[in-house]
């Protein structure tokens, strides 16, 4: 078979066997000049093994290659999808881990977003509650200009005032508490709005991340339109670590919660503070309005007390009219018998000589007239005392019909305009509703 080859190998090639056994007769029947190597029959078997050999360790050669690949592909298909179901479960823990975290954040968050509701309910109440000051401030204000209006000793500066002043003070200090509160309450509500962002941005991020995994985790070898990425920088760019990521969550949920806390404390304080504003507003206003009652009562006592004076005076004033009428009627009366005793002594006096003498009725009529004048003098001091006492009487009526005027405006001004202007103010508008 070789020999045939290596002969074939020399011979022109022809159409037949006949035509190539002629040329092989030929060929060796020419003469050739040509020095032939012949080679011994040992060479030949050396030959014939070592093309054996070589062919044996060829053949082993790619048996033991063919047995590696096999067990590589083996070996590389188990390890792929023993990954691959590693990648898988870790993938898959990564969802529930993520999934976790984003729960507590969402679950933070709805508290977040309840607590900013609270306290906005919490500021508008501050805000009501200091506009509902305004209204008593205006009121005790008024209550001390119409009070100016009084007239006289009633000007005063009575319990009453004292009071109106101290409600104001109170008022004043309730305002400035109430703007202290509103204050930090718009600071916690705004340090509020801030966490609720960072947690709606964590948030955000953790679902992108549920998103791009839950992605991941569907994907498997049969899966279409896959290409390989062979980029390092995508690899370099993951420089967060899980504790990093975990931390990161854990202080916006600590944070959150701080701050949630902290608002609780601020309504707690904003109620109470409002509460208790409310409280001492009211006893305040009770005593202003205890204070107004007493002062009335007192300003009725004193115009009754005035006005039965008053009616006494005129009584007495009527008494000393009578009397002077009496006086002066009893004055003229004494005219008549004044005119009789000096008309009588006047015509006696006129009797002649030795007839006139010092009788007894000179001497009675001397001492009739010295009597009637006497009693003149008398009537007439009478009535000029009764005139001066009338006089004094007169004015002392004037002066408590003016006092008594004056009461009764008093009493009109803190009764008809103060205390009506403060039943306006029904304490119960000041705490706000829910309250």
């Amino acid at each position: 078979m070789q020999m045939t080859t290596s002969y074939s190998s020399l011979l022109p090639s022809y159409g037949s066997k006949r035509d190539v056994g002629k040329a092989l007769l030929t060929s060796l029947s020419q003469p050739s000049n040509e020095v032939r190597d012949r080679k011994n029959p040992t060479d030949w078997t050396a030959a014939l093994n070592m093309h054996v050999r070589v062919s044996d360790k060829d053949k082993n050669k790619a048996e033991t290659q063919r047995e590696a690949s096999n067990r590589l592909i083996k070996e590389a298909d188990q390890k792929t999808k023993m990954k691959q179901a590693e990648i898988n479960r870790n993938l898959q823990d990564r969802i529930t881990t993520v999934s976790y975290w984003k729960q507590r954040l969402v679950t933070e968050h709805q508290s977040i977003c309840q607590e900013i509701s609270n306290l906005t309910m919490s500021k508008q109440k501050l805000q009501q509650a200091l506009a509902a000051t305004e209204t008593p401030v205006e009121v005790s204000t008024n209550c001390l200009k119409t009070r100016e209006n009084r007239e006289s000793i009633d000007l005063v500066q009575d319990f009453v005032d004292d009071e109106l002043l101290n409600e104001l003070n109170l008022l004043s200090e309730v305002q400035k508490l109430m703007t202290t509160r509103l204050d930090s309450t718009t600071e916690r509500i705004k340090l509020l709005n801030d966490i609720k962002s960072g947690l709606e941005a964590d948030i955000s991020d953790k679902d992108e991340c549920l998103r791009l995994d839950e992605h991941c985790y569907k994907l498997h070898n049969g899966t279409s339109g896959m290409q390989a990425v062979s980029q390092p920088g995508l690899y370099e760019g993951h420089t967060t670590t899980v504790e990093k990521h975990e931390h990161f969550s854990q202080i916006n949920l600590e944070t959150a919660e701080v701050l949630r806390v902290k608002s609780v404390l601020q309504r707690e304080l904003n109620d109470f503070s409002v509460n208790k504003s409310n409280d001492e507003l009211l006893k305040q206003s009770e005593l202003v309005g205890g204070m107004f009652r007493s002062r009335i009562r007192e300003l009725t006592d004193a115009k009754n007390f005035l006005e039965s004076q008053l009616e006494k005076t005129n009584q007495e004033i009527s008494s000393v009219e009578d009397s002077l009428h009496q006086l002066r009627e009893a004055l003229r009366n004494k005219d008549a018998p004044m005119k009789v005793a000096t008309t009588r002594f006047a015509v006696r006096s006129k009797r002649p000589n030795v007839e006139l003498t010092r009788d007894s009725v000179h001497t009675g009529l001397w001492s009739e007239i010295n009597n009637i004048t006497q009693f003149q003098e008398s009537l007439k001091n009478q009535i000029a005392s009764a005139e001066e006492t009338l006089s004094k009487l007169v004015a002392n009526k004037k002066r408590l019909e003016t006092d008594i005027t004056i009461k009764k405006k008093s009493i009109q001004i803190d009764e008809q305009q103060c205390l009506r202007l403060r039943k306006t103010l029904h304490w119960r508008g000041y705490r706000p509703a829910g309250m």
